[in-house]
């Protein structure tokens, strides 16, 4: 006896277990019966049962050994047919197991992009974007931001409420600018925007972010930001550094005019 094209077509097409054992029955004269089974420890479970009359003594399938077959005594399987349906097994068994841990990598993924305390995205996911938009070559602003007064904020009212601030001024900014682009979170007071739907010009909308960034609910605690944008420089991470330069500048200007202002 010889497997014929038709019935390793059949065996080979079977998208799951049921249709597998179907098309085994279905290829041998004599075959009414057959059952897989499947062995966890020191039990075995039938998965599949399929014909009807008496089968024989469930054995194991040597490449999917967590498998035993039990058919109608007497019958002959082929080695060949046995071999694919082993194969077969152990790759629906596989893509079983990728489709599960998809979820899984989904999970990871989304966890290694978000800022865990906020639920901004977090530097990772600032790099990455960022990238992207090179690569694209697309118009776009960052926007560079740092919460003067923070470390005194936390120092005076303890870290649980300096971690919500931290989360509430996460969601005031995002709401702030809205569609017009995203924001990360870097780590300890320090957030980006990245403007990538602007309508105005570069010196409109940085009146825009300066009337928008400014908390005014938070006692002690100001911003200072930098804006840069795609066309001052070719290189992402230049530009970056030069919106991070003009925070800096900022933060610096406001306290010279603490000094100036305070009293002699």
């Amino acid at each position: 006896m010889q497997i014929s094209r038709t019935q390793l077509a059949q065996l080979t097409q079977a998208d799951t277990r049921e249709a597998l054992v179907g098309a085994l029955l279905h290829s041998r004269t004599g075959l009414r019966r057959a059952t897989l089974w499947w062995q966890d420890d020191d039990v075995t479970i039938p998965l599949v049962q399929i014909g009807r009359g008496r089968e024989g003594t469930p054995v194991p399938l040597t490449l999917a050994p967590r498998y035993l077959l039990s058919v109608t005594p007497g019958a002959v399987i082929l080695p060949e047919l046995l071999s694919v349906l082993e194969l077969k097994l152990a790759y629906l068994d596989l893509r079983q197991q990728l489709s599960d841990l998809k979820p899984q990598h989904q999970t990871l993924a989304t966890a290694a992009y978000t800022d865990g305390l906020t639920g901004l995205l977090n530097r990772r996911a600032l790099d990455r974007d960022l990238e992207a938009l090179e690569a694209a070559d697309t118009s776009f602003g960052v926007i560079f931001i740092d919460l003067d007064g923070f470390k005194s904020f936390n120092d005076r009212h303890g870290h649980a409420l300096g971690d919500s601030l931290l989360r509430g001024y996460g969601r005031w900014i995002s709401r702030q600018l809205g569609t017009l682009g995203t924001v990360y979170r870097l780590g300890g007071d320090e957030y980006v925007g990245v403007i990538t739907s602007a309508v105005l010009t570069p010196a409109e909308f940085y009146r825009w972010v300066h009337d928008r960034v400014q908390p005014q609910f938070i006692d002690g605690v100001r911003v200072s930001f930098g804006m840069a944008w795609r066309d001052e420089h070719p290189r992402v991470s230049e530009l970056l550094r030069l919106a991070d330069a003009r925070m800096y500048q900022a933060k610096m200007a406001r306290r010279t005019t603490r000094l100036a202002d305070a009293p002699a």
